[in-house]
């Protein structure tokens, strides 16, 4: 039999067959119109689901931020970052709790100076000392070598161990307070940025490696200089800051290139390298954590559009027009700066709609970083540059400025130091310091310094 096929259809000697092929086909047609009919409306789903995550991540947050012009959109994507893993613990007290808190207050106060008024041997002191803290290691048997077992937050983030010092325990310390935000480890109630214990957990800071730099230098009544913004628009040229970034004491500015961002001069010189950073600017990741790969300070000072130089004396005489040390709702995103001092001070901007100020603050005590850059501006590692200390010191310098105004005031004014408007909520504890509350940090008398001179208001 012969067969000629078609299409679907057979020509066979049977006419009969060509009636039942003639029904295969109208009925493959319909399956297929049905199958049509399937996949368009799965693809409508697939639309439809597309549309309604894409939604649902813009109610989150996760969505393409660089492409919002508004504030609160911002503070959306700061509230997607923040607290979105368990935390880190370390480096902890490894030994004196409360270091650097006197039992009373001391007879005779310690003076803190302005850098600039300081004379060559003493600005040598001070570069000695810092360098002198990263050779207090845990095996090196001099003083305050127990201070220096630390845990490390290496380990427990996936890096090699470096030779923990009492210098990088400062580094270690301000890390984990911006890697452990809004964590179990810290909760929002102690975070030591972005809310209330903002300056009194840098307070302590200061107060501890105040007493190690007493320590290594042999000088009980060593006090930490402070960078006075003002002396960066001394000479005209406040890009530049040239009567604070002196290669025979603190290094050079560093370079705008970014092949020539390091220091140079003395601190250099002296062997001080970086141990322990973070990188790709991401503060709140233990990915982003670098660990034992030794390299020079870096700086890059005035070379960040952001912000025009160092805070200005305008705005400085600004702290005295804030009535309260903090406002509601304690949020850097949400608070008014014109309420709080102390959002103010940490250099937070309701106007703000660039997510780098949005982030981490373009004004005041910000801004400073930023100036800085480099190691100051792009890690939380910035205690790298022991210009965060000199720099802390000025914050510090500002809030008993401001708390000795409110004290002249009398009345409600003069609570708790000076200090109206601290919210009960945020006394307690300090991360990392547990056995040091914030009210404990109140009074700066108290604890045994005091400045040179203290900006006052008009």
């Amino acid at each position: 039999m012969k067969r000629l096929t078609i299409g679907c259809i057979s020509l066979v000697s049977s006419s009969m067959l060509l009636g039942a092929c003639s029904g295969r086909d109208a009925a493959g047609q319909e399956e297929a119109a049905k199958a049509k009919v399937a996949a368009a409306k799965e693809k409508t789903a697939e639309k439809v689901d597309a549309a309604k995550e894409e939604l649902a991540a813009k109610k989150e947050g996760f969505y393409d931020w660089a492409s919002e012009k508004t504030h609160g959109a911002q503070c959306k994507v700061m509230d997607s970052m923040i607290g979105k893993h368990d935390g880190v613990f370390g480096p902890g007290t490894a030994d004196a709790p409360r270091w650097g808190i006197p039992t009373s207050k001391p007879a005779k106060a310690r003076v803190r100076r302005s850098w600039s008024k300081l004379d060559d041997a003493e600005k040598k002191k001070i570069i000695d000392g810092f360098v002198a803290l990263k050779q207090v290691t845990v095996g090196s048997g001099k003083p305050g070598a127990a201070r220096a077992d630390y845990e490390s937050i290496c380990g427990p983030v996936g890096q090699p161990a470096y030779e923990r010092n009492l210098y990088d325990y400062y580094v270690e310390a301000h890390m984990n307070a911006f890697l452990s935000m809004g964590t179990p480890i810290e909760g929002h109630m102690q975070m030591s940025h972005m809310g209330p214990q903002f300056l009194p957990w840098h307070r302590y800071l200061l107060l501890r490696i105040e007493a190690d730099l007493a320590e290594v230098t042999g000088d009980p009544d060593f006090a930490l200089p402070y960078w006075d913004w003002e002396d960066c628009h001394a000479d005209g040229d406040p890009k530049s800051c040239a009567p604070i970034f002196e290669r025979a004491f603190l290094g050079t500015g560093g370079s705008c290139d970014d092949a020539r961002r390091d220091v140079e001069g003395y601190i250099s010189d002296q062997g001080f390298r970086v141990n322990i950073t973070t990188q790709g600017n991401n503060l709140f990741v233990p990915e982003a954590i670098v660990c034992n790969q030794p390299r020079t300070l870096r700086r890059q000072v005035g070379c960040v559009d952001l912000v025009p130089g160092a805070p200005t004396r305008a705005d400085v005489d600004g702290i005295f027009a804030r009535q309260t040390y903090d406002a509601p709702p304690y949020d850097h995103c949400k608070t008014e700066e014109d309420a709080s001092f102390r959002q103010y001070l940490e250099g937070y901007d309701n106007d703000s709609t660039v997510m780098t100020c949005v982030a981490v603050g373009c004004n005041m005590h910000s801004a400073g970083h930023i100036f800085i850059g480099a190691d100051m501006y792009e890690s939380s590692g910035s205690p790298n540059d022991p210009m965060f200390f000199l720099h802390h010191a000025q914050v510090d310098r500002l809030w008993a400025a401001w708390q000795a105004a409110n004290v002249a005031k009398g009345g409600d004014a003069a609570v708790d130091a000076g200090n109206p408007g601290y919210p009960e909520t945020h006394r307690g504890s300090l991360f990392v310091w547990s056995e040091v509350t914030a009210t404990d940090l109140f009074d700066h008398a108290a604890l045994g310094y005091t400045y040179d001179d203290l900006p006052a208001p008009k």
